[in-house]
């Protein structure tokens, strides 16, 4: 009976311990999925709170003029690998495309680090040798003419021609080193030279240099075809996190989503959509088991986009953009109000390095901003940080001293910098000073080690955070502070 009775209690005692390790477990998730982070209210997520700190929000920071001459000169700096279409030559050297090629190598190629590819086995000596083959170098000639085309749809841009991934350990498959980036669909390129295997075209965009799919570009017959589209003066920008684009304008079926800074050239101002035609059994065309007329019906603007033939070559159709989409006629003015929009319609939106899986990573998120306003940025954190005007040097600064820099930034026109890693400064509530920035996660310390808690989207967070990690916090590691804009509006601000 008493043995009983004690196993009736070890039952009760362990029935208590799993419940309060279930809760516990609950509790821990829900914490975890909490989207506000320490220190950051619900109001703090509404650009209106931050807007509302400015004493005139609508101020134009740059005109037009002066986002253009900024834009130009920018290109010119060979540091930040930006590039003006219309100013790449039309002839290499077989030398000057090989030297493009040994930098890459010695940025991502062969090392003695262990790198995994896609099912987590090392990559081997025969892959480096295959892929070193697949550049087709052999086939270069002393004078290479330079192809221009289109992107005709949103592409990963790799560093090398191949879909194999590169990663650091054998399940990191969020961060792929051969992944540079994606390009909007409508963006210029020049095409250096194509791999082995016909499948891949090595090519420069207005902000990287890399390996982009043979399906995702059309050729032009000539470089003016490319430029005369770029510079078309009447064109229809994406404001929205992604905007859907159609290729009929009964607007059903969207031919692929185009993201925020993305512009296309205007054919057509908006027009009522005519309505969607019905099958016999009074279902809409193109969607089964659907009853009456569904889809997005009333104005839309009609868009110029590029198009890829059998043969590759380039011609141009027609799109379809409903005028409730959100979009601009022109780039927006560059405003506080405006950024402080811009950068919140991404807010929650999930982190992806060099947009892999339909995410944005911190560079990525600073760059889409700013194209809204014509605003070229370079893709890498580090060289975005070189644009724009320097408050002061903070590198080595204590968190006080960076504070008093800080204080007369301009907020929601500032980009703040730390290595690997860049945000927009919001602004500033009681004695906390605030960013919004996608980040993938923080270290913390736990017990005897130090572990990465994921975060993984945009996020406003204040310059505290990581402060128990063993890198610090913001402050601790903020090495730099850049105004976008004039010299004129940072000397207005030095005491």
């Amino acid at each position: 009976m008493p043995n009983k009775k004690l196993s009736a209690l070890f039952n009760s005692i362990a029935t208590v311990i799993i419940c309060f390790i279930l809760l516990l477990g609950v509790a821990l998730q829900a914490l975890t999925a909490s989207r506000q982070l320490p220190n950051v209210s619900k109001q703090m997520e509404n650009p209106e709170f931050w807007i509302k700190k400015i004493e005139n929000p609508d101020r134009l920071l740059l005109t037009p003029e002066e986002i253009q001459k900024m834009n130009e000169e920018n290109s010119k700096r060979l540091e930040l690998y930006l590039c003006q279409v219309k100013d790449l030559k039309e002839e290499w050297d077989r030398e000057e495309i090989l030297a493009l090629f040994k930098k890459d190598w010695e940025g991502f190629g062969q090392t003695e680090e262990v790198r995994y590819g896609r099912y987590g086995h090392p990559l081997e000596e025969a892959f480096w040798r295959e892929l070193k083959t697949n550049l087709n170098q052999e086939s270069l000639e002393e004078r290479n003419r330079m192809l221009f085309g289109l992107i005709v749809k949103r592409a990963d841009i790799r560093v090398f021609p191949t879909d194999e991934l590169s990663m650091s350990t054998p399940s990191n498959y969020e961060f792929d080193r051969f992944q540079h980036s994606s390009i909007p669909p409508g963006s210029p390129i020049g095409i250096y030279h194509s791999s082995k295997d016909r499948l891949w075209a090595y090519v420069q965009t207005p902000f990287i240099r890399g390996w982009v799919r043979m399906t995702d570009l059309a050729i032009a017959k000539d470089k003016r075809e490319v430029l005369d589209y770029e510079a078309s003066e009447e064109r229809l920008v994406m404001t929205g996190n992604f905007v859907h684009v159609f290729g009929s304008p009964r607007l059903q079926q969207a031919i692929f989503l185009a993201q925020m800074g993305t512009s296309f050239p205007i054919f057509d101002l908006p027009r009522s959509s005519p309505a969607p035609l019905r099958s016999r059994a009074g279902t809409v065309e193109g969607l089964p088991g659907s009853s009456g007329i569904t889809g997005i019906n009333g104005p839309y603007y009609v868009i110029k986009v590029p198009f890829r033939e059998i043969d590759g070559m380039l011609t141009f159709r027609k799109a379809y953009i409903s005028e409730d989409e959100d979009i601009h006629r022109g780039f927006l003015p560059y405003t506080q109000k405006n950024v402080a929009r811009q950068a919140f319609k991404m807010l929650h939106q999930p982190y992806g390095w060099g947009e892999m899986f339909g995410g944005r990573d911190c560079s990525r998120f600073i760059m889409d901003i700013f194209a809204t306003f014509g605003i070229l940025m370079p893709r890498n954190s580090k060289l975005q940080a070189r644009i724009g005007v320097s408050l002061a040097q903070v590198e080595g600064k204590t968190p006080a001293e960076k504070k008093r820099i800080l204080d007369r930034a301009i907020p929601l026109a500032t980009t703040l910098w730390l290595p690997g890693h860049i945000m927009l400064y919001l602004g500033k509530e009681g004695e906390r000073y605030y960013a919004i920035h996608n980040i993938w996660g923080i270290r913390k310390r736990r017990w005897f080690r130090s572990s990465l808690e994921k975060i993984g989207r945009t996020v406003v967070s204040d310059m505290a955070l990581g402060k128990s990690g063993p890198s610090g916090s913001l402050w601790d590691r903020l090495t730099e502070i850049q105004f976008i804009g004039s010299h004129l509006e940072v000397q207005k601000r030095i005491p």
